[in-house]
């Protein structure tokens, strides 16, 4: 059976980095969800990506647990870059 997670996605042009890690811990994919096995093995991509003058970093994740789940899990999540710092507003823990 072909998998989706053996065909990694098209990279962009200036290339994808992946990661892919084995043996975690068995969890949940949310805090109220499915759970998975120490099994599982999560690949994710890094992108960045410039789109109408904007920068994107784009992550993509997929998670394959044959045991708790019948085709992989995947997640995007989309970071913009901002211009300059204004946003960034680090405080100290208490």
């Amino acid at each position: 059976m072909d998998r989706a997670a053996d065909t990694p996605p098209p990279s962009p042009s200036g290339g994808s980095l992946q990661v892919v890690t084995k043996n975690l811990r068995a969890g949940y994919l949310r805090k109220n969800g499915v759970p998975y096995s120490e099994n599982v093995a999560m690949t994710e991509y890094f992108d960045r990506l410039s789109a109408f003058g904007t920068e994107w970093m784009t992550v993509l994740t997929i998670l394959d647990d044959p045991q708790y789940l019948d085709q992989p899990f995947i997640t995007s999540t989309h970071f913009k870059k901002e211009a300059d710092a204004s946003k960034w507003m680090p405080s100290p823990c208490e």
